[in-house]
């Protein structure tokens, strides 16, 4: 493919874009999802955090889904039980 993080870095260091070939190799090369891009919906405001986290649920396998389902499930409950100020 010929392609680095190098080559990447240098395209956005310059302030340019991929071209359509190469983005579609990078898409494929580092597994990105980019729906979020094509089907962007400007009503929806989800924070970047939330987003990369949806991201990165997207790459876990169903053990570590759970193992994160359990974290989550903590800090709610440890939120549920703090004392008010």
């Amino acid at each position: 493919m010929g392609r680095t993080s190098h080559t990447i870095m240098n395209i956005e260091n310059k302030g340019q874009y991929p071209s359509f070939g190469v983005f579609v190799k990078l898409v494929n090369m580092f597994d990105i999802s980019v729906d979020q891009f094509i089907y962007s919906d400007s009503g929806n405001k989800e924070s970047l955090c939330r987003k990369h986290i949806d991201v990165l649920l997207n790459t876990m396998n169903e053990k570590g889904l759970v193992v994160m389902e359990a974290t989550a499930e903590g800090l709610k409950k440890a939120r549920e039980t703090e004392v008010s100020e």
